[in-house]
């Protein structure tokens, strides 16, 4: 287990060392969950940036979930339902895909949907996730091609737990890049942390 976490921990300092070098740590994301039962709550404030939201979220059943969000983005203000299914949850793999309605109030963002694939695997604290997405409807090109894909990994920092309540610190890097008409072109690197309660 040490090693693995050495080879992680050397990985996140070789991205971290890249990232510096192309100046992508402008930006920051930090995340707060609160989870009870089958309510959800997560309020994200970015660092160095005009974006912010709050999501609420209902678990419908032992793999969907639906979503809500309401972000801010400067002039623009977006509120975006979401479906979440899981495919698999299997040991250290997972995979779920997602829909969403992205629909922009001001601003000149036409709306538009999104669909992805989530996989994630982890070894014990330790996960990468990884997002392929495809953007069409609105002002989106609709076809087959990847439109981006974003990259995470992270530690989940178990602070406390007893019976009834559970209190989890994540930092996590991002990578973000273009998708098939990009050129798979680095969008950003940035990090980010989650804060979740669960009670």
């Amino acid at each position: 287990m040490k090693k693995i976490v050495a080879l992680v921990s050397a990985a996140l300092l070789g991205l971290s060392v890249n990232a510096y070098s192309d100046d992508n740590w402008n930006t920051s994301e930090h995340n707060y969950n609160i989870n009870s039962g089958n309510w959800g709550l997560e309020i994200r404030a970015n660092g160095n940036d005009d974006y912010d939201h709050v999501e609420g979220s209902y678990k419908l059943s032992d793999s969907l979930v639906a979503e809500l969000r309401y972000a801010e983005d400067g002039a623009n203000t977006e509120i975006r339902p979401k479906l979440t299914h899981t495919l698999i949850g299997a040991g250290p793999l997972g995979l779920k895909h997602r829909i969403e309605y992205r629909y922009f109030e001001g601003g000149t963002t036409d709306d538009y949907f999104r669909y992805r694939l989530i996989a994630k695997m982890d070894v014990g604290p330790i996960w990468v996730k990884a997002e392929p997405r495809w953007t069409f409807g609105g002002d989106q090109k609709t076809d087959t091609k990847i439109d981006d894909v974003k990259y995470q990994a992270g530690y989940d920092w178990t602070l406390s737990a007893s019976d009834t309540t559970k209190v989890v610190f994540t930092p996590y890097v991002e990578y973000l890049t273009a998708g098939d008409t990009g050129d798979w072109a680095k969008t950003h690197m940035i990090l980010g942390t989650r804060l979740a309660v669960q009670f």
